[in-house]
């Protein structure tokens, strides 16, 4: 076996056996305190117990600051949860400041909660998410419906455990860490503790930090493991089975909530795993000795899930500790002792490994063969854990995996590396779902529910089948194969067929004097090619395309004027289109966010050309752009769309483009304007007046400037002819979509009253 540490320096060894020598005279007032009790001259060995606690747990890294400022050693750490995070880097050689700056420079809420910024996601699940914003996904099977483990993976945080913590070897028993450490979690099945004292490190801190119904269980050598605080909270006891003589523990629990907090689900489930984890924290300090130390920072209002709030939580933790500066200084070395300490515990290195294996353990339905090309790991090439962590994020936004992570692994002599690969085995079938509603109060409204329906790996080369229903005062249906031509994220084919009804209200200016049936069958094939890595900038789409249109009145009539004066009633025109031909399509997307986005822009086009069932020859030509840029909570939309129906004969009007509507000239009613030629520009201003750090959402105030139009004909496209529209409203991202509530007036007495929830 070759070994994974460097020779320890003769020099070093010479400090730590000085420093020893001269220890006596200097901790004489140290140990005047614990001589009292036990009669000794031997040196109290110190250990931290650090409790979980959630976003909390920051609050242990500034009791390490003080502790570090005080010149206090530190002979062993028990963590759980987060104090097992915070325990187990410092234990790893990490410095209290080295783990501040560490989390500083992340978004912690992100990073806890698993979530990507949007603009790296692939240009699918953009679609997905702006269509379908209602909860998590479902999976179904011959079994029934399931959920996921748990809310989140933490798949982004055990990447981030393990690049910082990778100058430890993999396999080492935790007494031989910088510090000795120990790691509490709990056996799902069973219920018992589990104390992790070797192994993977950042593994062992993953297990311990699983909360319940917020965190997905980990599995390890076939346990499935979740937080040690149900069982051990505050591990007074293990630090004490390390040989502790004097354990400093650090309680940042959450308190119990009161009655009238107690009015949802969420907080009801929360206080039931808080009254479990308080009775054995209770129990743990009970056992505290007279020579101990209890810490127990005032928290106040920052919750388990505040993460956002880690600085405030540090700052916090510090002043208590220095609050009980006296009994901390009582166990203080002199500064030059303390550094010797200090130098002693020195992060080990690593050396550089050639692989000499990769091993895939997967149990999803991905074949190990795509695993494998997409790591592209190469037999005898140096390990590099960042690097390979970055190919797993890329995968793992991809979500077809539950959780994906790599381990660095002996056998044989050898070093190499095992991919564990955990696939949504809770499908094969997932479901998401959206929901729209719309109403100007003083006019037409609308409802639509929105059902996704996708079945990945239908075939080990990627063949995927994907369905769009919506049901409401809008029917539609779309079903889609995706065949990837040579890899699963790469260029594919795709065979689609789309039916919808929907019906549109016809206007004579403001009034509205008919309703149509409008239906449409479409069908095609297309090829895709992603644009960016992982589709990450946008997709470009070219194919063949046969559309049917059918318009026929629903509602209303037409009142003519006969020869002799008198009004008559005559049927509406209804029409007929068959169109085939070439489609081409492209759309690069790099918003912050779809619906208030605060930076970023977006494009897209379709081109159609082809013929009628008359072979009148036609073009269809639309694009769309947007571009937002934020200064603090102020934000700046700019928008510019546009449609062309370009054909010989004009006659069949109102299948192109429509204006009216929330954000298609607001003042107006939905869809009030119909042709075969649209203009629209916008520009909005958001107000972040509120900030939802841990939801990832914000409370926006805006107003925003409309203008365009739609008209029939080529001859009657005129800047002059736009209609204007301005609003003031008040919008959301909620977990059920985007809601709106404003206002909008333009020219001429026009007007409107909107509620909006879900895209329009």
């Amino acid at each position: 076996m070759r070994p994974l540490y460097l020779s320890s320096r003769p020099v070093l060894g010479f400090i730590i056996t000085l420093s020893a020598l001269l220890g006596s005279s200097a901790q004489a007032e140290r140990l005047s305190l614990y001589k009292a009790d036990t009669k000794t001259d031997k040196a109290p060995k110190i250990c931290l117990a650090l409790s979980g606690g959630g976003a909390r747990g920051f609050a242990h890294v500034g009791v390490l600051k003080t502790l570090e400022a005080l010149n206090v050693p530190i002979d062993c750490i028990a963590g759980t949860s987060m104090g097992a995070v915070v325990g187990g880097l410092y234990a790893a050689g990490l410095s209290a400041t080295e783990i501040e700056q560490k989390l500083e420079a992340l978004k912690l809420n992100d990073v806890a909660l698993d979530r990507v910024e949007r603009r790296v996601l692939p240009q699918a699940i953009r679609e997905e998410d702006t269509q379908y914003p209602l909860g998590a996904t479902l999976g179904l099977s011959a079994s029934g419906v399931r959920l996921p483990t748990g809310a989140v993976q933490a798949t982004q945080f055990l990447e981030l455990l393990q690049n910082w913590t990778i100058h430890i070897q993999p396999d080492i028993t935790f007494d031989r860490l910088p510090i000795p450490f120990r790691a509490v979690a709990t056996d799902l099945e069973s219920g018992k503790m589990v104390v992790f004292d070797q192994g993977p490190l950042h593994t062992a801190i993953r297990a311990s930090m699983a909360a319940p119904g917020v965190f997905a269980p980990i599995e390890v050598n076939g346990r499935l493991l979740t937080d040690g605080g149900l069982v051990r909270n505050l591990p007074v006891d293990i630090a004490r089975s390390m040989g502790a003589d004097i354990v400093i523990a650090v309680n940042i629990g959450t308190p119990l909530l009161p009655r009238d907090k107690l009015q949802s689900l969420f907080n009801v489930s929360q206080q039931m795993v808080n009254i479990l984890t308080e009775q054995n924290v209770e129990a743990q300090k009970a056992s505290l000795r007279p020579n101990d130390i209890l810490i127990e920072p005032d928290l106040g209002t920052i919750s388990f899930m505040d993460f956002g709030r880690a600085s405030e939580a540090s700052v916090i933790g510090q002043v208590a500790a220095q609050g009980i500066q006296e009994k901390l200084s009582a166990l203080s070395l002199q500064p030059h002792l303390y550094v010797a300490r200090q130098q002693a515990r020195l992060r080990p290195q690593l050396p550089s490994i050639d692989i000499s294996f990769i091993d895939i353990d997967t149990n999803g339905s991905i074949p190990e063969s795509d695993i494998r090309r997409q790591i592209s790991i190469q037999k005898g090439s140096k390990y590099n854990a960042e690097e390979i962590n970055r190919k797993l994020a890329l995968m793992n936004i991809s979500r077809e995996y539950d959780s994906i992570n790599h381990e660095l692994i002996q056998r044989d002599g050898e070093y190499g590396v095992r991919i564990n690969a955990k696939g949504r085995n809770w499908g094969p079938h997932f479901l998401r779902f959206g929901l729209a509603l719309s109403s100007g109060f003083e006019g037409a409204g609308g409802f639509r529910l929105q059902v996704g329906h996708r079945r990945p790996w239908l075939t080990d080369s990627g063949l995927e089948w994907r369905n769009d229903v919506e049901f409401g005062n809008v029917i539609r249906l779309r079903t889609e194969l995706r065949q990837p031509l040579f890899e699963r994220e790469g260029m594919f084919v795709a065979p689609y067929l789309e039916l919808g009804q929907n019906t549109r209200n016809f206007y004579n200016g403001d009034t509205r004097i008919a309703e149509y049936n409008f239906r449409s069958e479409q069908a095609g094939i297309d090829l895709a090619l992603p644009l960016g890595e992982q589709s990450m900038l946008g997709e470009v789409r070219i194919g063949l395309g046969l559309n049917h249109y059918r318009v026929r009145p629903k509602l209303g009539s037409l009142l003519l004027v006969n020869a002799a004066g008198d009004f008559v009633s005559a049927p509406l025109p209804s029409a007929d289109l068959q169109q085939v031909g070439i489609k081409s399509s492209f759309v690069i997307d790099q918003l912050s966010d779809p619906t208030f986005p605060r930076y970023g822009y977006k494009l897209g086009s379709n081109l159609f050309i082809g013929a009628d069932k008359t072979r009148t020859n036609f073009q269809e030509f639309s694009f769309n752009s947007t571009w937002a840029q934020s200064i603090g909570n102020h934000s700046i939309n700019l928008k510019f769309n546009g449609s062309g129906l370009f054909q010989h004969d004009t006659e069949i009007r109102g299948i192109g483009s429509t204006l009216g509507g929330f954000q298609q000239l607001s003042a107006y009613q939905p869809d009030q304007f119909a042709g075969n030629y649209m203009l629209y520009g916008s520009a909005t201003y958001l107000l972040r007046a509120v900030k939802f750090d841990l939801a990832g959402q914000s409370l926006f105030l805006g107003t925003s400037l409309e203008a365009g139009n739609v008209w029939n004909t080529k001859n009657e496209i005129a800047l002059s002819s736009l209609r204007k529209s301005a609003s003031l409203f008040a919008g959301f991202n909620s977990f059920m979509g985007p809601i709106y509530l404003g206002v909008a007036a333009g020219p001429a007495g026009a007007r409107n009253v909107f509620f909006q929830l879900g895209r329009q």
